[in-house]
């Protein structure tokens, strides 16, 4: 808990900078922090089409889930002259978080991102420390916005209070281990 704070409060405090150091030293990460579009699309094109067709299947089935999910606002006239309404008003903009552990996980990209943007959604922010190309041809075809080669507390926070490169979010979701959750 202790070393979690400290990395939450150095983020938050000291923005980029502090997310590049703990980037570097606990992601090995190696050039920028955001993926281009361009770099995505390339590495996505790397992914052998039965895979992408899996990946496309499985976010058609994702997304007919989440679409019956989204809940209905409505209208009431109680009585003359009076109404009840309940509005239902999607958030800005969700960072997902995808771990970059052992095996890549592109469903837990599909299962985050999809049902944001079923909500109606606009903005969509990954972060996953070493997306391999296959999620980043989940990024894709769920429609996320930016990605970023970041993970763990770091990550978490660059999300949760923003930094120069990364914009602060309404919400996080997704899996992690005790430094994420």
């Amino acid at each position: 808990d202790r070393r979690v704070a400290r990395i939450v409060a150095d983020v938050r405090s000291g923005g980029d900078a502090a997310l590049l150091r703990y980037a570097r030293k606990l992601d090995n990460l190696e050039g920028g922090l955001e993926i281009p579009h361009s770099e995505i699309r390339a590495q996505a094109a790397q992914v052998p089409a039965a895979v992408r067709a899996a990946i496309k299947r499985a976010a058609q089935h994702i997304r007919a889930v989440a679409r019956k999910q989204v809940p209905k606002g409505w209208l009431l006239q109680v009585a003359p002259g009076v109404a009840v309404e309940q509005r239902v008003t999607p958030l800005d903009r969700v960072g997902c978080y995808v771990p970059g552990g052992r095996y890549p996980l592109p469903s837990s990209l599909l299962m985050t991102a999809i049902p944001a943007r079923a909500a109606g959604v606009q903005e969509i922010i990954v972060a996953c420390p070493r997306p391999e190309p296959v999620v980043l041809a989940a990024a894709l075809e769920a429609g996320a916005t930016r990605v970023f080669r970041i993970g763990g507390a770091h990550a978490v926070a660059a999300m949760a209070y923003g930094t120069e490169s990364v914009p602060r979010v309404d919400k996080i979701v997704g899996p992690g281990n005790r430094f994420v959750a």
